[in-house]
Protein backbone atom coordinates (compact mmCIF):
# COMPACT_ATOMS: atom_id res chain seq x y z
CA UNK A 1 0.00 0.00 0.00
CA UNK A 2 2.80 2.63 0.94
CA UNK A 3 4.55 1.81 -2.57
CA UNK A 4 0.91 2.43 -4.39
CA UNK A 5 1.30 5.75 -2.22
CA UNK A 6 4.81 6.67 -3.23
CA UNK A 7 4.35 6.08 -6.85
CA UNK A 8 1.12 8.30 -6.85
CA UNK A 9 3.29 10.69 -5.12
CA UNK A 10 6.02 10.44 -7.88
CA UNK A 11 3.59 10.56 -10.85
CA UNK A 12 1.79 13.69 -9.49
CA UNK A 13 5.49 15.51 -9.05
CA UNK A 14 6.52 14.39 -12.73
CA UNK A 15 2.81 15.99 -13.90
CA UNK A 16 3.52 19.08 -12.23
CA UNK A 17 7.31 19.12 -13.23
CA UNK A 18 6.10 18.46 -16.95
CA UNK A 19 3.78 21.41 -16.76
CA UNK A 20 6.29 23.88 -15.77
CA UNK A 21 9.07 22.89 -17.88
CA UNK A 22 6.64 22.92 -21.07
CA UNK A 23 4.55 25.91 -20.29
CA UNK A 24 7.51 27.63 -18.46
CA UNK A 25 6.13 31.14 -19.81
CA UNK A 26 4.30 33.82 -17.99
CA UNK A 27 1.00 33.13 -18.34
CA UNK A 28 -0.64 36.06 -20.02
CA UNK A 29 1.56 34.40 -23.17
CA UNK A 30 0.52 31.05 -22.70
CA UNK A 31 -1.14 28.74 -25.22
CA UNK A 32 -1.98 25.71 -23.10
CA UNK A 33 -2.40 25.73 -19.31
CA UNK A 34 -2.94 22.28 -17.91
CA UNK A 35 -3.49 21.45 -14.01
CA UNK A 36 -5.05 20.12 -11.16
CA UNK A 37 -9.23 20.69 -10.95
CA UNK A 38 -12.12 19.57 -7.93
CA UNK A 39 -15.70 19.92 -7.67
CA UNK A 40 -18.33 20.42 -5.50
CA UNK A 41 -21.84 20.70 -6.82
CA UNK A 42 -25.50 19.66 -6.38
CA UNK A 43 -27.28 17.28 -7.98
CA UNK A 44 -31.14 18.52 -9.34
CA UNK A 45 -33.39 15.91 -10.80
CA UNK A 46 -36.17 16.26 -13.36
CA UNK A 47 -38.43 13.04 -13.33
CA UNK A 48 -40.38 11.84 -15.98
CA UNK A 49 -42.97 9.05 -13.55
CA UNK A 50 -45.44 10.40 -11.02
CA UNK A 51 -44.54 6.74 -9.09
CA UNK A 52 -41.25 7.71 -7.62
CA UNK A 53 -40.21 11.63 -7.32
CA UNK A 54 -36.81 13.43 -6.09
CA UNK A 55 -36.09 13.41 -2.34
CA UNK A 56 -34.22 16.96 -2.00
CA UNK A 57 -30.82 17.71 -3.62
CA UNK A 58 -27.69 15.37 -4.80
CA UNK A 59 -24.64 15.77 -4.29
CA UNK A 60 -21.30 15.78 -6.27
CA UNK A 61 -17.71 15.63 -5.88
CA UNK A 62 -14.72 15.05 -7.92
CA UNK A 63 -11.31 15.40 -8.75
CA UNK A 64 -9.33 15.55 -11.86
CA UNK A 65 -7.24 17.86 -14.34
CA UNK A 66 -8.32 20.26 -16.53
CA UNK A 67 -6.66 21.57 -19.59
CA UNK A 68 -7.26 25.39 -21.84
CA UNK A 69 -5.97 25.66 -25.41
CA UNK A 70 -5.94 28.96 -26.86
CA UNK A 71 -6.49 28.81 -30.88
CA UNK A 72 -3.51 30.32 -32.59
CA UNK A 73 -5.41 32.62 -33.88
CA UNK A 74 -6.47 33.97 -30.55
CA UNK A 75 -5.57 33.33 -27.31
CA UNK A 76 -9.18 35.08 -26.51
CA UNK A 77 -10.59 31.83 -27.85
CA UNK A 78 -9.84 28.13 -27.17
CA UNK A 79 -11.19 24.54 -25.76
CA UNK A 80 -12.09 23.67 -22.26
CA UNK A 81 -11.76 20.40 -21.72
CA UNK A 82 -10.25 18.01 -19.01
CA UNK A 83 -10.68 14.43 -17.07
CA UNK A 84 -13.01 14.73 -13.92
CA UNK A 85 -13.79 11.21 -11.52
CA UNK A 86 -17.50 12.45 -10.31
CA UNK A 87 -18.78 10.83 -7.16
CA UNK A 88 -22.38 11.85 -7.29
CA UNK A 89 -25.43 11.11 -5.11
CA UNK A 90 -29.46 11.38 -6.17
CA UNK A 91 -32.22 10.81 -3.68
CA UNK A 92 -35.82 9.38 -4.64
CA UNK A 93 -39.13 8.51 -2.51
CA UNK A 94 -41.81 6.84 -3.48
CA UNK A 95 -45.09 8.16 -4.57
CA UNK A 96 -47.01 4.37 -4.81
CA UNK A 97 -46.68 1.18 -3.53
CA UNK A 98 -43.10 0.04 -4.98
CA UNK A 99 -41.60 -3.42 -4.68
CA UNK A 100 -38.87 -5.54 -5.96
CA UNK A 101 -37.48 -8.92 -5.00
CA UNK A 102 -33.55 -9.22 -3.96
CA UNK A 103 -31.29 -11.70 -3.02
CA UNK A 104 -28.22 -10.75 -1.22
CA UNK A 105 -27.22 -7.38 -2.57
CA UNK A 106 -28.55 -8.28 -6.50
CA UNK A 107 -32.20 -6.88 -7.01
CA UNK A 108 -33.56 -9.39 -9.65
CA UNK A 109 -35.10 -8.73 -12.99
CA UNK A 110 -38.82 -9.49 -13.70
CA UNK A 111 -38.05 -12.50 -15.55
CA UNK A 112 -35.89 -13.60 -12.75
CA UNK A 113 -37.20 -15.62 -9.98
CA UNK A 114 -36.77 -16.29 -6.02
CA UNK A 115 -36.00 -13.60 -3.98
CA UNK A 116 -36.66 -11.72 -0.84
CA UNK A 117 -39.95 -8.97 -1.55
CA UNK A 118 -38.88 -5.41 -0.55
CA UNK A 119 -41.41 -2.93 -0.13
CA UNK A 120 -39.25 0.00 -0.99
CA UNK A 121 -39.84 3.99 0.44
CA UNK A 122 -36.83 5.71 -0.16
CA UNK A 123 -33.53 4.80 -2.57
CA UNK A 124 -30.24 6.85 -2.14
CA UNK A 125 -28.60 6.29 -5.37
CA UNK A 126 -24.53 6.70 -5.11
CA UNK A 127 -22.71 6.65 -8.63
CA UNK A 128 -19.14 6.92 -9.73
CA UNK A 129 -18.46 8.53 -13.37
CA UNK A 130 -15.48 10.15 -15.41
CA UNK A 131 -16.64 13.05 -16.94
CA UNK A 132 -14.66 14.43 -20.36
CA UNK A 133 -16.41 18.12 -20.58
CA UNK A 134 -15.53 19.90 -24.25
CA UNK A 135 -16.40 23.56 -24.12
CA UNK A 136 -15.88 26.80 -26.25
CA UNK A 137 -13.42 28.82 -24.12
CA UNK A 138 -14.13 32.72 -24.06
CA UNK A 139 -11.56 34.69 -22.03
CA UNK A 140 -10.47 38.51 -21.65
CA UNK A 141 -6.81 39.54 -21.45
CA UNK A 142 -5.54 40.04 -18.37
CA UNK A 143 -6.41 43.09 -16.08
CA UNK A 144 -3.64 43.36 -13.64
CA UNK A 145 -3.04 39.50 -12.12
CA UNK A 146 -6.91 38.54 -13.11
CA UNK A 147 -8.59 37.96 -16.38
CA UNK A 148 -12.34 36.83 -16.63
CA UNK A 149 -13.55 33.87 -18.83
CA UNK A 150 -16.93 32.21 -19.87
CA UNK A 151 -17.12 28.53 -21.07
CA UNK A 152 -20.28 26.82 -23.45
CA UNK A 153 -20.38 23.32 -24.25
CA UNK A 154 -21.20 19.81 -23.23
CA UNK A 155 -19.81 17.47 -20.68
CA UNK A 156 -19.87 13.72 -21.36
CA UNK A 157 -20.36 11.37 -18.21
CA UNK A 158 -19.18 7.63 -17.85
CA UNK A 159 -20.85 5.42 -15.55
CA UNK A 160 -18.23 3.22 -13.97
CA UNK A 161 -20.23 1.97 -10.90
CA UNK A 162 -23.81 2.35 -9.28
CA UNK A 163 -24.96 1.13 -6.01
CA UNK A 164 -28.05 2.20 -3.99
CA UNK A 165 -28.93 2.55 -0.30
CA UNK A 166 -32.62 1.48 -0.13
CA UNK A 167 -35.01 2.53 3.15
CA UNK A 168 -38.08 0.02 3.64
CA UNK A 169 -39.51 -3.55 4.93
CA UNK A 170 -39.57 -7.21 4.24
CA UNK A 171 -42.91 -7.72 2.85
CA UNK A 172 -43.24 -10.96 4.37
CA UNK A 173 -41.51 -10.57 8.02
CA UNK A 174 -41.66 -7.93 10.61
CA UNK A 175 -43.12 -4.65 10.29
CA UNK A 176 -39.56 -3.42 11.26
CA UNK A 177 -38.21 -0.80 8.49
CA UNK A 178 -34.66 -2.06 7.62
CA UNK A 179 -31.91 -0.36 5.12
CA UNK A 180 -30.83 -2.70 1.91
CA UNK A 181 -27.41 -0.91 1.39
CA UNK A 182 -25.40 -1.63 -1.65
CA UNK A 183 -27.90 -2.63 -4.06
CA UNK A 184 -27.07 -3.43 -7.42
CA UNK A 185 -29.32 -3.74 -10.50
CA UNK A 186 -27.28 -4.83 -13.37
CA UNK A 187 -27.97 -3.14 -16.65
CA UNK A 188 -30.89 -0.74 -15.05
CA UNK A 189 -28.92 2.58 -15.33
CA UNK A 190 -27.83 4.42 -18.86
CA UNK A 191 -23.98 4.21 -18.49
CA UNK A 192 -23.87 7.62 -20.58
CA UNK A 193 -24.60 10.88 -18.94
CA UNK A 194 -24.60 14.05 -21.47
CA UNK A 195 -25.30 17.84 -20.28
CA UNK A 196 -24.96 21.12 -22.12
CA UNK A 197 -23.57 23.80 -20.02
CA UNK A 198 -22.73 27.12 -19.04
CA UNK A 199 -20.12 28.66 -17.07
CA UNK A 200 -18.03 31.46 -15.81
CA UNK A 201 -15.00 32.34 -13.81
CA UNK A 202 -12.10 34.33 -12.69
CA UNK A 203 -8.24 33.29 -13.00
CA UNK A 204 -5.78 34.82 -11.07
CA UNK A 205 -2.24 34.66 -11.58
CA UNK A 206 -0.81 34.84 -8.33
CA UNK A 207 2.57 33.82 -8.53
CA UNK A 208 5.16 33.70 -11.67
CA UNK A 209 3.03 31.75 -14.83
CA UNK A 210 0.92 29.18 -11.75
CA UNK A 211 -2.92 30.58 -11.86
CA UNK A 212 -5.91 29.81 -9.12
CA UNK A 213 -9.17 29.64 -11.03
CA UNK A 214 -12.57 29.81 -10.05
CA UNK A 215 -15.48 28.53 -12.01
CA UNK A 216 -19.32 28.08 -11.21
CA UNK A 217 -21.57 26.60 -13.94
CA UNK A 218 -25.15 25.23 -14.45
CA UNK A 219 -25.02 22.03 -16.50
CA UNK A 220 -28.74 20.57 -18.16
CA UNK A 221 -29.30 17.05 -18.43
CA UNK A 222 -30.03 15.76 -21.68
CA UNK A 223 -30.01 12.16 -21.61
CA UNK A 224 -32.03 10.05 -19.25
CA UNK A 225 -30.68 8.19 -16.49
CA UNK A 226 -32.24 4.72 -16.31
CA UNK A 227 -32.67 3.02 -19.42
CA UNK A 228 -36.96 1.71 -20.08
CA UNK A 229 -36.47 -1.62 -20.14
CA UNK A 230 -38.62 -4.22 -21.42
CA UNK A 231 -40.86 -6.07 -18.61
CA UNK A 232 -38.92 -9.02 -18.55
CA UNK A 233 -35.95 -7.02 -17.32
CA UNK A 234 -37.66 -4.21 -15.12
CA UNK A 235 -36.91 -4.34 -11.45
CA UNK A 236 -39.29 -2.35 -9.87
CA UNK A 237 -43.22 -3.23 -9.65
CA UNK A 238 -46.17 -1.45 -8.02
CA UNK A 239 -49.82 -3.22 -8.17
CA UNK A 240 -53.09 -1.58 -9.39
CA UNK A 241 -55.27 -0.63 -7.17
CA UNK A 242 -58.40 -1.62 -9.42
CA UNK A 243 -57.02 -4.80 -10.27
CA UNK A 244 -54.64 -6.21 -7.92
CA UNK A 245 -52.47 -6.94 -11.02
CA UNK A 246 -48.23 -6.55 -10.60
CA UNK A 247 -47.05 -3.65 -12.71
CA UNK A 248 -43.46 -3.29 -13.23
CA UNK A 249 -42.05 -0.41 -14.58
CA UNK A 250 -38.83 1.75 -15.00
CA UNK A 251 -38.21 4.92 -12.68
CA UNK A 252 -37.19 8.00 -15.01
CA UNK A 253 -35.53 11.11 -14.85
CA UNK A 254 -32.86 13.05 -15.65
CA UNK A 255 -30.02 14.85 -13.88
CA UNK A 256 -28.73 18.58 -14.04
CA UNK A 257 -25.93 19.87 -12.45
CA UNK A 258 -24.62 22.97 -10.65
CA UNK A 259 -20.69 22.86 -10.17
CA UNK A 260 -18.45 24.97 -8.51
CA UNK A 261 -14.61 23.87 -9.35
CA UNK A 262 -11.30 24.95 -8.21
CA UNK A 263 -8.40 24.79 -10.39
CA UNK A 264 -4.50 25.07 -10.24
CA UNK A 265 -3.35 25.65 -13.27
CA UNK A 266 0.25 25.99 -14.58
Amino acid sequence: MKSIFTNKIKFLGAFLLASGLVFGQSAADKRVQAGLTSNLGMNLLTMGTTRMEANGLGGNFSIGIVMHSAFKSSKNLGIATGLDFDFATTKYSTNVPTFYRYTDTEILQNEQSGGTLFSLTDRNQKSTYVSVPLMLLFRTEFIGDFRYFGKFGIRNSFMVANKFNDYGQNVLGTTEMIENNNMKAQGEAFFYQGSIGLSAGAEWNFVGSTCLMLEGGYYYGITPQYLDRKENKQTLSTVDNSTLETIYFSNKSTMSQILIRISLLF
